[in-house]
């Protein structure tokens, strides 16, 4: 049994030593008042370390990105916020994947995990060619600006507006690519959310125990 604390602990690096040791006496606990000796027999109740170390961490993640959206909302900048929301949809594919389904639940699981990578690729292409077009055109405006403005003025004040312009532009492009991209998160951690709590089995024990 000890094996199987020690095995599940190992695996809970991403959380803190208060919480991995919250976890490790609430388990321990359970397994002391079940009977439970050998490592064969807590598999049997709790499933693989692995499996029950995910999500034990998928339900950690949860519950920081549910306190996200309430107070702590007002400490944290919208990008640390989606970086938390990606990191929570990746652990709950993890811990969907570490855990046995049918196949129509891993259908949903795949379709998770593709739709994931395509919105994050779709970003950073969208991103990267706005970017590079906007504010090469931007920089090719000021510099042709500043090269004419002493030989034709007014040219080269159209120039350096239309480079100014662009790079308005790019920046303002940003700020809602970041704005879209914030909120394309928050719907995957809500879909992701929602497959997790609905599907995902749970023992005897994860049952009885709150977060």
């Amino acid at each position: 049994m000890n094996d199987y604390i020690q095995a599940v602990q190992r695996l809970l690096g991403q959380l803190t030593t208060a919480e991995q040791q919250e976890v490790v006496e609430y388990y321990r606990e359970y397994l002391l008042d079940a009977g439970i000796a050998t490592y064969e027999q807590a598999v049997d109740e709790l499933g693989t370390p692995r499996s029950l170390a995910r999500k034990v961490l998928a339900d950690y993640s949860i519950r920081l990105t549910e306190q996200d959206g309430g107070e702590s909302a007002q400490s944290r900048s919208s990008v640390q916020a989606t970086k938390a929301n990606v990191k929570t949809v990746w652990l709950i594919i993890l811990a969907l994947l570490s855990t046995p389904v049918t196949i129509p639940i891993m259908i949903v699981i795949l379709a998770l995990f593709v739709a994931f990578a395509a919105v994050l690729f779709s970003l950073v292409v969208a991103a990267l060619a706005v970017f590079l077009s906007v504010i090469l055109v931007g920089a090719m405006g000021v510099v042709v600006g500043i090269a004419t403005i002493w030989q034709a003025p007014w040219t080269g004040m159209f120039y350096l507006g239309v480079g100014f312009a662009a790079l308005g532009i790019s920046w303002l492009g940003w700020l809602i690519l970041k704005w879209l991209g914030s909120k394309v998160a928050w719907a995957l951690t809500w879909a992701a959310k929602k497959i997790y709590n609905r599907f995902i089995p749970r023992s005897r024990a994860e049952r009885g125990r709150k977060l």
